[in-house]
């Protein structure tokens, strides 16, 4: 039987912590973070900042020990309806270890909010402590003048009572070029770029449906933890999921060769025995510099012969925009497909 916590919808007057979890913001993305932070509050929120959200100290004056004394005094802290660190940040996975779970059970659910290593800790207390969490566009993006459905889509997320479904479908066009705002604090989502799904495994002409819970996050992170103690995906199936589970990952710096790599150390791991379906994100890093490896062919050799839908992509992760998927949610992805390209998808999540 599922047993997925999901938080109190917020409201006007919410609480919502804004903290980095292994470094703090440079001086130069303070601007775009006060545009953000003033974008929460004009939408009725009380923002809540950490104590290192603008240190970026070296490592031997702000460690990890500092990092998850700061989110546990979050996560217990009743009053906290949401936590959005602004960025990902580089090794969330030093806090995991120094983080009381047992002490966060007993605390009330609330909101962990983000993409890339945000989604490290945010699968911990998804598969630990059976919270719902939002792996989406990351704070920083969300500028107050924004006005892409799928940044949009986050707040409304945000709002939703148990029981409550919603449905999403591939973008039209994504952004290819980083954002630069230290540059530019103001900077919109641009995308430039048509966007097509792709099937892995189908070359016909057919419908393909996946169902099951959610879970997932950035491959580089994520990927290493999945047989830990930390996410033992097999143990949350088992006791969460016994419907099974769609996994979603998406890639930040992994090269193909290293892709495949993550992905068949999965397999042989016997993560894949638990999926009813895997969605994956695009990638930024698409060929090696060494040879003619390319991302498909990494995928090819990875997951050729998987039994179960494998749709790569997809509007998740480093490449915006990115779609708002909830850890533990109960969901189900109908696509069409025609020689390997989604003609149309259909992705629809119940907080259940």
């Amino acid at each position: 039987m599922a047993n997925i916590l999901y938080p109190a919808p917020l409201k006007v007057g919410s609480k919502i912590a804004i903290c980095s979890l292994s470094s703090g913001l440079k001086e130069k993305y303070h601007g775009r973070l006060d545009i953000v932070i003033d974008g929460l509050k004009h939408r009725g929120y009380e923002v809540i900042e950490g104590e290192f959200l603008r240190q970026n100290k070296p490592r031997e004056q702000l460690n990890a020990k500092a990092h998850a004394e700061q989110l546990m005094g979050f996560l217990l802290d009743d009053e906290i309806a949401a936590i959005m660190p602004p960025m990902g940040g580089e090794l969330a996975m030093e806090v995991l270890p120094l983080l009381d779970f047992n002490a966060i059970k007993a605390a009330k659910p609330k909101w962990l909010v983000g993409f890339s290593d945000v989604s490290t800790i945010a699968c911990a207390l998804t598969a630990k402590c059976q919270w719902a969490t939002l792996h989406s566009a990351n704070l920083m993006q969300l500028h107050p003048d924004e006005k892409n459905p799928y940044s949009l889509q986050i707040f409304e997320t945000l709002t939703y009572e148990v029981g409550s479904k919603f449905e999403q479908g591939p973008s039209s066009l994504h952004q290819k070029v980083k954002p630069n705002y230290a540059q530019n604090p103001d900077e919109l989502l641009n995308p430039s770029e048509p966007t097509y799904w792709q099937c892995l495994n189908s070359t016909d002409k057919r419908t393909i449906e996946m169902s099951g819970r959610l879970f997932g996050g950035c491959l580089d992170t994520v990927g290493l933890l999945l047989d830990s103690p930390f996410l033992a995906l097999h143990e949350f199936k088992k006791h969460s999921a016994p419907e099974g589970l769609i996994l979603y990952l998406e890639n930040s710096e992994l090269t193909p060769t290293t892709v495949a790599r993550f992905l068949l150390s999965l397999k042989l791991a016997g993560i894949f025995d638990d999926i009813n379906g895997l969605i994956l994100g695009r990638s930024e890093i698409t060929q090696s510099n060494y040879d003619a490896f390319d991302y498909r062919h990494a995928l090819d050799v990875a997951l050729g012969g998987c039994l179960f839908p494998v749709i790569f992509d997809a509007d998740i992760g480093h490449v915006q925009p990115n779609l708002n998927l909830v850890n533990g949610a109960s969901c189900s992805l109908i696509a069409d497909i025609n020689e390997g390209k989604v003609l149309k998808a259909s992705l629809n999540t119940e907080l259940s």
